[in-house]
């Protein structure tokens, strides 16, 4: 599909445009101070980016600079080079910071003329076909009359009112379709009828193809020199270009990668190889697919879709609707789930599902498939017949799309359950769980390791890649990272230290905690009493928590005097949250923020308004999450410390994070609190404090 690209190295002449960036950005940048580790930073990603198949893990510490690094190395080098420098990050947060502002100030500061494009998901932007026909009944509800709406819920009066106010601010060019900056709150029932996904698209033949948000960002993707993405985007995108005549990014060896929070990387890529598909809705809505495919096939006027008859096609889903209900028959069989137990859940040891189930998935398997290139095959018949009329078109398009999602994602569970995995790699977890009302039984699937994905799809697939974060080893141990990411053996992997004066600006506390938190009532009270006695009521604060069990079981210990002071993660949006928490420190009035690992990881609180961060327990991850516990068993059967190798190493990266939040700035101060009496009771504890950042201490 690609074609040959000419291998890369480090020119003479390329080095001296990033010397000569360099220097413009230090003479243009108001306030620039020059950091070593900066400069050490500029070195690494220039040399891993300066030829192909070049990959460097830059482990660079709060307040070193990592755009202005990444951007000072990477854009000399691919205008130079004629590639295309994709800018991935593990938020929208990040990515319209390196949109809106620090790739402007880089170039400004620079005169570097270059053309930038931002790109994200379909879903992120606004489908004015899909919201055409949505504030008067969902399209697919009038395909079926009786049969009721096939995956969305009906729009409600005031959901139906928020449609029309986007469609009409977008027609009016009030709003340019980005969903993540809309002129009116956007409720997460409304998404669904306002956006579609890629068998969705009409493509040419849509109404509103000249002003559509999605594919006015692609085409602008696909011609800048520089784009800004995100990391579930980006791994999509890769992935497609594999089979792809047209890929989305363009050519994957024609592109320079940097991959900004990348410790976020090994979980979304674990994400785009997960499945879930609940057994007894999925019986119920396949009950719809052959009266929708008879009005397919008729409006094509064709006899065959993908070499399959009408009539074949409705056998194919009568057998897929029968080996369902078999293996539903064969789970309920082996499978009785304690009612006293909160959530429900079996997983397949080392991740070897029964014999007969896998038998039953390989037929569940082979079904699918054939069921999904007829949708495939209808989709883009659809979009290019003349013998369906635009009324009609849209509707059939639309609920063939939502089908091919759904089946897809049935096809790539059903083919996880039924083949083997590949020897000497980890196992993909397998679990069954309860739906919330006890009704059904969901399928899970997914890869326990990100390190084969990852091999498949972008180490030397594309041309060069650097993986920067605040945390990325364990206390500058990369190989716990590299092994869960299969990084290649060449990569350049360093730690470079933030330039704060953290000895001074920061004061590191672990009090000698008479409970733990597997105590967990005893613990609570204690983190309660340890609350009531520390924190400073008329300043701002952070508390963390691993749990929101734990966060609200504080919560409602503490007395009015605090939480008056409090805001809570989960009772409003986060911005809204850091907004109130902002406007409470400028009045003077003090306030506290409990929030879980998205706000330990997310929030820019500088002076003022964060002085105090107590972490009350260390975030270790869940062992019986099923996937941790397959990686773990994985490790063990290789006579490996799944501990030591997994949950130690993850609790530092997200113990570096929630820490990072107190020192932002040169002037910063401030203490940090971890509320775990296992930091010194347990032989880890030692490694874990060593690997955090040289704050002062208070141990004991």
């Amino acid at each position: 599909m690609t074609e040959a690209t000419t291998s890369r190295t480090l020119t003479e002449p390329v080095r001296d445009s990033i010397r000569s960036a360099y220097v413009e950005l230090q003479a243009n940048t108001p306030g620039f101070a020059v950091r070593r580790a900066q400069t050490q930073m500029i070195a690494v990603a220039s040399r891993a980016l300066g030829r192909s198949d070049g990959v460097a893990l830059i482990e660079a510490g709060t307040g070193v600079g990592k755009s202005l690094g990444y951007l000072t190395a990477g854009v000399p080098v691919a205008l130079q080079s004629g590639r295309k420098l994709v800018l991935s990050t593990g938020t929208v947060a990040l990515q319209s910071q390196l949109y809106d502002r620090d790739l402007p100030a880089y170039l400004k500061a620079t005169g570097t003329q270059a053309t930038v494009a931002l790109l994200k998901g379909r879903a992120r932007y606004f489908c004015p076909q899909k919201a055409s026909g949505a504030s008067g009944g969902s399209e697919q509800d009038a395909l079926f009359d009786e049969l009721g709406p096939l995956y969305d819920a009906p729009l409600s009066n005031t959901d139906a009112q928020v449609v029309n106010e986007l469609a009409a601010r977008f027609e009016l060019e009030q709003w340019a379709g980005d969903l993540d900056n809309p002129p009116i709150p956007v409720p997460a029932s409304v998404r669904p009828h306002v956006t579609t996904n890629a068998s969705g698209c009409l493509g040419r033949r849509c109404p509103f193809v000249a002003s559509c948000p999605a594919l006015k960002a692609r085409k602008l993707a696909q011609e800048a020199q520089i784009v800004v993405v995100n990391h579930a985007l980006l791994l999509s995108a890769l992935e497609l270009a594999q089979v792809s005549e047209e890929p989305l990014l363009g050519d994957p060896k024609k592109m320079l990668v940097v991959l900004d929070e990348g410790h976020h990387l090994p979980s979304i890529a674990i994400e785009t190889g997960a499945a879930t598909v609940a057994l007894s809705s999925t019986i119920r809505k396949l009950v719809k697919l052959p009266p929708l495919m008879a009005k397919v096939y008729g409006a094509l006027q064709a006899e065959k879709l993908a070499s399959t008859e009408a009539s074949e096609f409705v056998e194919c889903v009568s057998e897929y609707g029968r080996q369902l209900k078999l293996l539903k028959a064969e789970i309920n069989h082996a499978w009785a789930p304690d009612p006293d137990e909160h959530e429900p859940m079996w997983r397949a040891p080392h991740g070897e599902l029964p014999p007969g189930w896998v038998a039953h998935c390989e037929q569940l398997a082979e079904a699918a498939r054939t069921i999904l290139k007829v949708l495939e095959a209808a989709a883009g018949k659809l979009q290019g017949s003349n013998k369906v009329s635009d009324a009609e078109r849209g509707g059939l398009v639309t609920t063939v799309a939502l089908f091919a999602e759904s089946i897809s994602e049935q096809a790539l569970l059903w083919n996880t359950w039924a083949r083997a995995d590949a020897a000497g790699a980890a196992p993909h977890a397998r679990w069954i769980t309860q739906s919330r009302d006890g009704n059904d039984i969901l399928c899970h699937c997914s890869p326990s390791s990100a390190a084969q994905t990852l091999r498949s799809i972008l180490w030397g697939k594309v041309d060069s890649v650097v993986v920067t974060s605040a945390t990325i080893s364990a206390g500058g141990n990369f190989d716990g990272i590299a092994s869960e990411m299969g990084v290649p053996r060449d990569a350049e992997m360093v730690s470079l230290p933030s330039p704060f004066d953290l000895p001074n600006q920061a004061r590191l506390v672990v009090p000698r905690m008479q409970s733990t938190p597997q105590q967990r009532d005893a613990h609570t009270d204690e983190v309660v009493r340890y609350l009531e006695q520390h924190l400073d009521l008329d300043a701002g604060s952070l508390v963390l928590f691993t749990s929101k069990a734990k966060l609200k079981a504080v919560f409602d210990q503490l007395p009015a005097r605090i939480t008056a002071k409090v805001l809570l993660q989960g009772k409003e949006p986060v911005q809204q949250l850091v907004k109130r928490h902002v406007e409470r420190i400028d009045k003077g009035e003090g306030s506290i923020i409990l929030g879980l690992q998205s706000v330990g990881e997310g929030l820019d609180l500088a002076g003022k308004y964060c002085t105090s961060v107590i972490i009350t327990q260390l975030p270790f991850p869940v062992p019986t999450d099923p996937i941790v516990a397959t990686l773990s068993e994985w490790y063990e059967a290789r006579q490996l410390n799944s501990f030591a190798m997994l949950s130690v190493p993850h609790a530092i990266r997200v113990l570096t994070q929630f820490a990072g939040r107190l020192i932002r700035t040169t002037t910063d101060t401030g203490s940090i609190h971890l509320l775990d009496s296992r930091l010194l009771s347990k032989s880890y504890g030692k490694r874990i404090l060593g690997a955090l950042p040289p704050f002062g201490r208070s141990i004991g």
